[in-house]
């Protein structure tokens, strides 16, 4: 928990804005911070008396630059530091959670899904510690923060090179008696072996509530990591044998920490934030909803420092969030999934053409049914054309799999096709869980794929060269709903926010932009507040939020929930605008919520392509038109110009005498292309990811709103000719 700041404190440390005390130490204090973009970060400041050593301030300063070396999203990144300064800093990422000793403490031990979901994360967090030649050395139930979508490791304090002995004296016990493993015990060097003793030591402490090797002092508790066996009692099965691993009195006995995870991986849910039993997600969303609700900070702009501000807010003004640019972050009359044959157009079965296949990996089960539909038929429309095209060097066949939006089928599906060396890409998968799952697969098998639905940033960790992401990334498309009030001119009103969980850990993503947006660049005020999974607080919510005096209101949350909220809405005669997920585009919304839903707005990159005035527009609805017999899918236009921009650049790698191209040669290829689509310029930023850029983000994001029952495009956030 966090307390208000004292006369005594400073407004800042480099760059950061302090909002909150965090904690107290012996050394310093930790602020809760918010950088000049809007992020928050926990901002360690050492008293420059605890400081006055220089050999603290070389520590220190290899602290920060140590931390700063590990790439994982389970470890809390470095966000700045200075050894330098008066007084040195260090801030990091700031998780709202609490601890896992904090929630264990107040809520009991953990199920075991819950802990086997710790473990398999948590190792792959270590396994990127140990391949940054880092030992974090101090891995205990403090230093492991619980957030909505999975836990964070956080405090390097001791964390050393594994080949650095020069700041550590011979026979030192370092790390936390309890928690630290029998070689740290005796005093001798911890190695990537010695985390793992300790993760098993916070596994334990989770399945059970009370550490392996008991209470008392300090040397009662390394005498027992030494001698005793640790106690496991109450923890069976699977997770016994494999703790028993961990805690083995011998490091070379201990699996790795990939090992780890693998053994541990089973039963990671399929929904990212539904990890946590019930009682700790409210802990979890209640630190949320406090973190949303501190003190404005100044907006963070891009202007011409030439030239004079004027009074209104600017049109040509890009918000700045994290780091990024954000600009600021179907029918169905003929409607039949196409034919499941795999051959379009009439191949030419000439010796001297060759032949490959363009895989296509759908869900078409649950509710990404529509948008595998969609792909679906944007991959056979693109091929079709493909093989119509007279002098074309090779013909193309598609092959769709279907996933079912299982995991485990998932992995079987990229198997399959990576496994037929005739497939050269793969569009796809179309939802966030199985693209985790099947690019790990891709990327072994150096197979580009390219999904255009999902929109989460993390496959880039394990599918680093051969993954790409044409789909707007889900956290920065928040910021469409303030762009949009921004340029509708909505500056200094009040904004009532419900970030609905079940919804997924992208409504809040979502959520904590807007927040931030409305708030600096839009000078107004905001309601927030927030809904825990697997809970009917959401009524509640919305008419506290309505009770507050909102003009304008937001309702983040999946479908069936934001039905419940237009009509709730609706019922109180609420005037203002109304908004809801980008993700709620093209579901049945309209229908389920009747007369409610007319009205509210979504601001996505999905385009409705029969809104363009454009002759590719207008060319593509026709072709679409006369091969499936209606208009394109919302989804279909996006997954259309990724198998056109993936075959571009295959065409390219073809031998000219025939033969199987170089898998690897298309993805170098994709990741340096731009590609000018129907309704988007495509590239990619360093990570494979599509890049935000002031054009896609303003001229290439849509506006759209419910009326007379069904979504229609009202435009683009801003027209084309304000960003240029």
């Amino acid at each position: 928990m966090s307390e208000a700041l004292r006369p005594s404190d400073p407004s800042s440390v480099g760059g950061f804005r302090l909002l909150r005390r965090l904690g107290a130490g012996g050394m310093g204090m930790v602020y809760l911070g918010r950088s000049e973009a809007g992020a928050l970060a926990a901002v360690k400041v050492i008293r420059a008396e605890s400081a006055a050593d220089d050999g603290f301030r070389a520590r220190f300063a290899r602290e920060a630059e140590l931390a700063g070396r590990v790439d994982s999203p389970w470890v809390v990144p470095v966000l700045g530091a200075d050894a330098t300064a008066h007084d040195p800093w260090l801030a990091t990422g700031f998780v709202a959670g609490p601890s896992l000793a904090e929630a264990v403490g107040e809520h009991g031990p953990l199920p075991e899904s819950a802990v086997r979901v710790l473990g398999s994360l948590l190792g792959e967090a270590l396994a990127a510690v140990h391949a940054a030649g880092l030992v974090h050395r101090d891995v205990k139930p403090g230093n492991v923060l619980l957030a909505v979508n999975g836990p964070r490791l956080i405090d390097f304090g001791i964390a050393r090179a594994a080949d650095d002995t020069a700041l550590t004296a011979s026979g030192m016990v370092v790390g936390t008696p309890g928690f630290l493993a029998p070689e740290q015990a005796r005093g001798e060097d911890a190695s990537p072996a010695s985390d793992v003793f300790a993760l098993g030591c916070v596994l334990a402490y989770a399945a059970t509530g009370r550490p392996p090797f008991g209470t008392g002092t300090p040397d009662a508790l390394l005498y027992r990591t030494v001698h005793d066996d640790p106690d496991l009692g109450g923890v069976t099965g699977e997770l016994r044998e494999t703790l028993d691993a961990c805690l083995a009195s011998e490091p070379e006995l201990r699996p790795s920490p990939e090992e780890l995870r693998l053994r541990l991986a089973a039963d990671v849910p399929e929904s990212p934030s539904a990890w946590l039993p019930d009682p700790v997600a409210r802990t979890v969303a209640t630190r949320s909803a406090e973190s949303l609700a501190l003190p404005d900070i100044e907006p963070t702009v891009v202007d011409d420092p030439e030239q004079p501000q004027p009074s209104h807010t600017s049109r040509r003004r890009l918000l700045v969030v994290g780091g990024a640019l954000l600009l600021a972050g179907g029918g169905t009359g003929a409607a039949v999934w196409a034919s499941g044959r795999d051959d379009d157009g009439k191949q030419n079965k000439a010796a001297t053409r060759p032949s490959y296949v363009l895989g296509v990996q759908v869900s078409r089960t649950g509710d990404r049914t529509a948008v595998s539909r969609a792909c679906e038929r944007a991959a056979r429309l693109a091929v079709a054309e493909h093989n119509a095209t007279a002098g074309r060097a090779f013909d193309l066949r598609v092959r769709v799999l279907d996933d079912r939006g299982e995991l485990d089928r998932a992995t079987e599906v990229a198997h399959q096709l990576a496994a037929d060396k005739d497939v050269v890409a793969v569009l796809g998968p179309v939802t966030e869980l199985t693209m985790r799952s099947a690019s790990r697969v891709y990327a072994a098998a150096k197979l580009t794929n390219v999904s255009s639905a999902t929109g989460q940033n993390d496959y880039y960790i394990w599918s680093p060269t051969v993954t790409f992401q044409t789909g707007a990334a889900e956290p920065a498309q928040g910021t469409g709903i303030a762009l949009q009030a921004l340029f509708a001119g909505k500056t200094g009103r009040r904004l009532g926010v419900v970030i609905d969980r079940s919804g997924g850990s992208v409504m809040h993503d979502q959520g904590s932009i807007l927040v931030v947006q409305w708030r600096s660049a839009l000078k107004g005020q905001v309601v927030p507040r927030i809904v825990a999974e697997d809970t009917d607080d959401a009524p509640g919510a919305v008419s506290y939020v309505l009770s507050q005096g909102v003009d304008d209101f937001a309702y983040l949350g999946p479908l069936d929930a934001t039905v419940r909220a237009a009509r709730q809405v609706s019922a109180t005669g609420f005037t203002g605008s109304r908004w809801m997920s980008h993700l709620l585009y093209g579901t049945d919304f309209p229908k389920l919520a009747g007369a409610a839903s007319e009205g509210w707005l979504l601001v996505t990159s999905v385009v409705d392509p029969t809104a363009l005035k454009t002759k590719e527009a207008e060319r593509f609805t026709a072709a679409w038109r006369k091969r499936f017999g209606d208009a394109p899918d919302p989804y279909g236009t996006e997954a259309y110009d990724s198998v056109r921009m993936v075959l571009r650049e295959f065409a390219r790698t073809v031998p000219s005498g025939g033969g199987r191209p170089n898998r690897v040669s298309l993805a170098t290829r994709l990741h340096k292309a731009t590609y000018h689509g129907i309704s988007h310029t495509y590239s990619f930023s360093d990570y494979n990811q599509f890049a935000t850029t002031s054009q896609n983000m303003g001229a290439e994001t849509y506006v759209h709103q419910v009326h007379d029952g069904r979504f229609q495009q009202v435009g683009p956030v801003m027209p084309k000719q304000e960003t240029e």
